[in-house]
């Protein structure tokens, strides 16, 4: 075989190879476009309460502008941690995503012994909504402040009576911090439910309690309840003419229940991204305004970094106030 006929064959091999390689390249298939099918939006809690109802808002309007089904799933029980569980578990896709609340912030100081790491297992995608803490109390109580409560407090320690919605609720939680920060002895009445509490209060056998605005703005309107101020600490656009907390004698006071969205660790940052974009150009809608302000939301937003940041400090405030209060953890 002459060397020009074996040149001839090298060259014909690497041509066909460059062939095959380039057909298979083509015949690959292309990168799945994100949504290509429905997606899972898990809502930790029972169906009906306040996360329920900003899973919805968000599902509605990421379906409508992405054209594929977002579908709420409620998945209560276990302090938030079975829903959680959920999607901590399910494959780094994007189509199984966590709106949940400040309750994964005291997660861990709640379950020290959690099969999965708040912090490592989930990526903060967006914060979309709070809703300031509301402190209100039987009308028969004479303080008409923030300031006189706490003064009315320090003459009578531990005869005020505030209720909430169990041992370790938000609510609770609340109080906690508020008796911290004024240093006022109120006694703590644990229920299996806020609205037992809330009732109670109507009826005098509480004095008080910190609750969700919008589950306490309607008995003030008739004169059930008075409201005393939020636990923001910017006034509420549901109930402007409320004081804050922090602007009424109690600086920097804060108690908000948080919205977010989560997705689980590992998944990539282009559907990251998207997702943040998407609920930020959501809470700019007329349609999105009215909805969240009519339900007594505040509406949030920012870069995946900055609620990042905030459920980090989050974490580590509910864990200061958690174990000052000394409330038992699950062992």
């Amino acid at each position: 075989m002459t060397t020009a006929t074996r040149i001839r064959i090298v060259i014909g091999l690497l041509a066909g190879g460059w062939v095959a390689l380039m057909a298979s390249v083509h015949a690959a298939p292309a990168p799945e476009r994100y949504p290509a099918r429905p997606i899972r939006l898990v809502n930790p809690y029972a169906p009906g309460g306040l996360t329920d109802v900003v899973s919805r808002l968000l599902a509605r309007h990421i379906t409508e502008a992405w054209g594929q089904q977002v579908i709420v799933d409620s998945r209560g029980g276990g302090g938030t941690t079975i829903g959680t569980e959920i999607v901590v578990r399910a494959p780094s896709d994007g189509y199984t995503m966590l709106c949940t609340t400040a309750a994964l912030a005291m997660m861990p100081s709640f379950y020290p012994k959690l099969a999965f790491s708040t912090r490592k297992d989930l990526i903060p995608v967006a914060l979309v909504s709070q809703v300031p803490g509301a402190l209100a109390l039987n009308p028969g109580v004479p303080a008409r402040s923030v300031r006189e409560l706490i003064d009315l407090a320090r003459a009578k320690p531990g005869q005020i009576a505030f209720g909430s919605a169990g041992t370790g609720s938000f609510v609770h939680l609340s109080l906690e911090l508020f008796k911290s920060m004024t240093k006022v002895d109120i006694a703590h009445v644990p229920y299996k439910g806020g609205s037992l509490a809330v009732i109670d209060t109507i009826g005098g056998q509480l004095q008080g309690l910190f609750n969700p605005l919008p589950l306490v703005a309607g008995h003030a309107k008739n004169g059930r309840l008075r409201l005393l101020g939020v636990a923001s600490l910017q006034r509420s656009e549901f109930a402007p003419e409320l004081p804050t907390i922090a602007e009424s004698g109690v600086p920097g006071f804060e108690a908000v229940v948080w919205s977010g969205v989560f997705a689980p660790a590992g998944a990539p940052r282009s559907i990251v991204d998207k997702w943040n974009a998407e609920i930020n150009r959501m809470q700019n809608l007329p349609n999105a305004r009215e909805t969240f302000n009519g339900a007594g939301l505040t509406r949030l937003g920012g870069t995946r970094e900055e609620f990042a940041a905030y459920f980090a400090r989050e974490t580590q405030r509910w864990a200061e106030i958690i174990r000052a209060a000394g409330i038992p953890i699950e062992q």
